[in-house]
């Protein structure tokens, strides 16, 4: 049995537990999960035809996922969760890349003829990348062995225990939403999942209607909850903050103001397991920010360390380091971005960093891809739809505040027109913050926009 399977075996066993999960249709008590995750196991063994089979799992967000997570635990089998709700052709990409050996969905276990051999290589979680970077779905398998070195650390950074109840509204095939489960799971926390849009629309109000302590209230979210009309938030309740995404001293105090006493800003990537630092901040306490970021902590969780690379490596790049990375991507080609894996043990994020102190601040992605509000910005692609759709040449850069800036090229541009107008064509979060106009965009010899005096352009107009 793996270390983490005893883990979980030794806490939700415990006499007395009180530990539920559930969702609005089904519970499990602490007694029954492990009963129906052994149950479990046996058949998805039996299906597969092979000891430790891969299992792909594509069931909504439900105590019966959560089940499967255990039964592969338990069985130190691996898995991966596919989001049932995502288009077939996405869905179909993902199973194409897996190649598991058996699928467990709503109409049951089926196995899988797979082509893969997986002889030699541990058990345990895959995170799978959408392909939108290039060279299609990637995965990257974290064993069992460094979750389980991973999630005491994790939980005392959360500040959960037995006593704790986690309110989880994400799929489990959002990589922060696994570490919300494993986490809590491993602390012996009560769970309370909702796949309900009601409940994503109004988190607070799910919160407060199942007891919660602890929610992960992305930045893009704290709109929803600033613009609920319903219970206020439990005065205990702890907000997780971004992940890797750049959250500003601006959203915490905004989630301050809900009610919320505090909000633990952590930082890590998927493919690190967890996160690889966390600062805990108090309602009223003063917020130490860098170009308007929160600051991440000291950069340690257990055996992982985030830190600055020592300069002339990559200027200001935050990079994970720990004994327990995963060796690199499973299938698929990475495209020369994010990650770069040197050695086993540490991973260059592709984030900026900076560093006051002993405390180090994450000011977002580096490059002409930047993430906002849990989702990812093209900017090249961005000023080419602005291109195509209105006939305008456009620089878009991101401030180290977070803020977008589009340069608009040509004294005759209707920038009211513009603003009113953008966004019809583009995301919400992608929608640029400022529009400067300038009469030229900066250029080379070769006629191409000179991005770095472009840059120096947007920073000045901020």
């Amino acid at each position: 049995m793996n270390p983490l399977a005893e883990r979980i075996r030794s806490v939700r066993t415990r006499p007395r537990s009180q530990a539920v999960i559930a969702d609005r249709r089904t519970s499990v008590d602490a007694d029954g999960l492990v009963g129906a995750a052994e149950e479990l196991r046996l058949a998805l063994v039996a299906a597969a035809g092979v000891p430790r089979p891969l299992v792909a799992v594509s069931l909504p967000l439900s105590t019966d996922a959560v089940v499967a997570l255990v039964a592969a635990i338990l069985g130190d089998l691996s898995v991966c969760f596919v989001d049932p709700s995502a288009a077939e052709d996405h869905r179909r990409s993902l199973l194409q890349a897996l190649h598991p050996d058996v699928v467990l969905d709503r109409s049951g276990i089926r196995a899988v003829a797979s082509s893969t051999s997986r002889s030699g290589v541990e058990a345990g979680y895959v995170a799978m990348s959408s392909g939108s970077t290039g060279g299609g779905p990637k995965g990257v398998l974290s064993s069992w062995a460094g979750i389980d070195a991973f999630v005491p650390h994790g939980a005392a950074a959360l500040d959960l225990d037995a006593s704790s109840v986690w309110a989880e509204v994400s799929h489990l095939s959002y990589d922060l939403a696994m570490t919300n489960l494993l986490v809590a799971l491993a602390a012996g926390s009560s769970l309370h999942l909702s796949g309900s849009l009601g409940d994503r629309l109004r988190p607070l109000g799910f919160c407060a209607r199942v007891d919660a302590t602890h929610l992960r209230l992305a930045p893009r979210f704290i709109d929803l909850a600033a613009n609920e009309r319903g219970p206020a938030s439990p005065r205990t309740l702890r907000v997780w903050g971004s992940g890797g995404d750049r959250l500003s001293a601006a959203d915490a105090q905004r989630v301050f103001d809900l009610g919320v006493s505090t909000v633990v800003n952590t930082y890590g990537t998927s493919e690190t397991i967890g996160f690889a630092s966390a600062a805990r901040f108090d309602a009223g306490e003063d917020l130490p920010t860098v170009h308007g970021a929160l600051g991440i902590g000291r950069g340690a969780v257990g055996a992982w360390r985030t830190s600055l690379l020592p300069d002339g490596a990559a200027a200001d790049m935050l990079t994970i380091e720990s004994p327990h990375l995963p060796g690199g991507y499973l299938f698929g080609s990475p495209n020369g971005e994010f990650p770069r894996w040197e050695g086993s043990e540490r991973v260059l994020t592709g984030d900026l960093g900076a560093r006051r102190g002993e405390e180090l601040f994450c000011l977002g992605r580096a490059g002409r891809r930047v993430k906002r509000s849990a989702s990812f910005v093209d900017l090249d692609a961005l000023d080419a739809e602005v291109k195509q759709v209105f006939g305008l040449a456009t620089f878009t850069a991101a401030t180290p505040e977070g803020d977008l800036v589009s340069l608009v090229e040509g004294p005759g541009a209707d920038l009211g027109d513009l603003r009113r107008r953008l966004p019809t064509v583009l995301r919400p979060d992608s929608v640029p913050d400022l529009l400067v106009p300038v009469a030229q965009l900066p250029r080379l010899g070769n006629g191409k926009i000179d991005q770095a005096a472009a840059q120096l352009l947007a920073a000045a107009a901020s």
